[in-house]
C-alpha cells in the first residue's frame, strides 16, 4: 500500500484512512514493521482509526535521516510503500 512520511513533533508514517479501514483491524494495539531488515514494534493510538492514521517513532526519524528524507516541499511528503506480510506485520520501503 502507498503511504507517506509524516512530521508533527516527531516523524512517522501516515497510512491514510482508507488503508486503515482495509488493513488494520481495530483489535490491534500495535504493529510490527520491518525497516532496513530489522523488526520494530509501533503502538497504535486510539485515534489511529479516526483522526490520526499514522504510526511514529524515533527509528523512523533515523531511517529517514539515513536517506535524506527528513524535509520536503509543503504538501508534498515523500511517498513510501508499506507491504502487508500477514497479521500485524508489514515491511516499510522507500521506492
Amino acid at each position: 500500500m502507498k503511504a507517506s512520511v509524516w512530521k508533527g513533533g516527531s516523524y512517522g508514517i501516515r497510512v491514510g484512512r482508507q488503508n486503515v479501514r482495509n488493513h488494520f483491524p481495530k483489535k490491534w494495539s500495535n504493529i510490527e514493521v520491518i525497516i532496513a531488515r530489522q523488526v520494530h514494534t509501533f503502538p497504535l493510538t486510539s485515534t489511529f482509526w479516526t483522526t490520526c492514521p499514522e504510526f511514529r517513532g524515533a527509528v523512523i526519524k533515523e531511517w529517514l535521516k539515513s536517506r535524506n528524507l527528513t524535509s520536503w516541499r509543503k504538501g508534498k511528503p515523500h511517498r513510501v510503500t508499506l507491504t502487508p506480510l500477514g497479521g500485524n506485520k508489514f515491511r516499510l520501503r522507500y521506492p
